[in-house]
């Protein structure tokens, strides 16, 4: 039985995802909370860059027999094919502009915060399979230390998913926003699952590749979508109130 325990470590923190959606839902001031997730979120994928993939990224990249010059060129290629992946994405996806000029129930605003929902969502069901498979390794070499971990990534999953949430709130099509939080919930245990049935890790270059890609995903959306929303929202205090969270956070992650 222990032999199987280290595959469901990584669905509890596919959880806290689910966590978030019913405190949307539960929440009455909505406008607020979506303010305020957008603070949040940003200073988690933030923490996320500089505290779990660029370290990640060093410490893979230095067991490959290639030059400090080649691997600087590898990693940044690869993070820009991340980059580019999700702006094709932007583009080929319906016209979403966004005016917030407008109010904030307004058509075009809501149909702007479901794409950064949607485009966010698409870029953590790829950071979660790693990361389920990271959290399975750790849980068949010890199961204490795999807990803590699994719920130290849970920590910054909640916020994640309070502001997919809020994102996709006002939208129309409910299949996509279930189907969305389904993958959402079972990416990092489908990730744990496969490593399981491969029966070993999967060559380092190919995780180093798929890291860099899922890094470049997180970037994009921090700086090219998120960081806009706080720009757009500098007058409203729930933002700050979200940054100070995110910082809080971040640091509950740092000490587990």
């Amino acid at each position: 039985m222990l032999n199987f325990l280290p595959i469901f470590f990584p669905l509890c923190t596919g959880l806290f995802f689910l966590l978030g959606f019913f405190i949307v839902h539960i929440v009455k001031h909505k406008k607020e909370l979506s303010i305020f997730s957008v603070g949040m979120a940003f200073i988690v994928m933030l923490g996320m860059l500089l505290f779990d993939l660029i370290p990640e990224i060093i410490e893979m990249s230095g067991v490959l027999e290639k030059s400090s010059f080649s691997k600087i060129v590898m990693v940044c290629c690869f993070i820009l094919v991340g980059i580019f992946l999700l702006k094709i994405l932007d583009i080929f996806l319906p016209h979403h502009a966004h005016h917030h000029s407008l109010k904030e129930s307004s058509h075009e605003h809501n149909h702007h915060m479901e794409h950064v929902g949607f485009i966010t969502s698409f870029s953590l069901i790829l950071h979660n399979i790693l990361e389920g498979m990271s959290v399975f390794i750790i849980a068949s070499e010890s199961l204490m230390t795999g807990f803590i971990t699994s719920i130290a990534i849970g920590c910054h999953n909640l916020p994640l998913g309070i502001e997919i949430a809020s994102s996709m709130e006002h939208t129309k099509n409910s299949f996509k926003k279930y189907i969305t939080l389904l993958l959402l919930v079972l990416s990092s245990f489908l990730g744990a699952l496969l490593l399981f049935f491969v029966g070993g890790a999967l060559p380092e270059t190919v995780m180093l590749i798929l890291i860099c890609i899922a890094c470049g995903m997180i970037l994009y959306i921090a700086f090219f979508e998120l960081l806009k929303e706080i720009f757009c929202y500098r007058n409203e205090k729930y933002v700050y109130y979200g940054i100070f969270t995110g910082m809080i956070l971040i640091l509950v992650m740092t000490i587990l």
